[in-house]
C-alpha cells in the first residue's frame, strides 16, 4: 500500500471518528449540518460532502458569498429534512 493510500485511509478514519463524536454530542441533529465544498458548479450551486460523507451532493447556496473548493460550510436542512438543503454561509474553523 502506498503512502498516499495510507494517508487517505487515515484521513477517512479520523473523519469517521469526528462524525461519530458529533452525532453522539447531538450536534448533527435537526436543521444544521456541516459540509466541505468539493467543487463549484455555479454561483448558486456547490458540490458538497455533508457530515463527512464520501459522496458529494449538489446543493443550492447563497449567491452573495464567494465560495472556494475545500471551504467549510454550514448546510441547512430545511424543516429538518435532508431532501431540501441550502448553504447559507461559510463556517469558521
Amino acid at each position: 500500500m502506498s503512502k498516499r493510500n495510507i494517508d487517505n485511509k487515515f484521513i477517512e478514519f479520523v473523519q469517521r471518528i469526528v462524525r461519530i463524536e458529533l452525532q453522539n454530542a447531538g450536534l448533527q441533529q435537526g436543521q444544521w449540518h456541516i459540509g466541505t465544498v468539493t467543487s463549484i458548479v455555479s454561483s448558486k450551486i456547490l458540490q458538497v460532502k455533508i457530515d463527512g460523507s464520501t459522496v458529494a451532493q449538489k446543493v443550492p447556496c447563497n449567491p452573495d458569498i464567494t465560495f472556494a473548493v475545500n471551504d467549510p460550510v454550514f448546510v441547512l436542512f430545511v424543516n429538518g429534512g435532508s431532501k431540501n438543503k441550502y448553504i447559507p454561509f461559510k463556517r469558521a474553523i
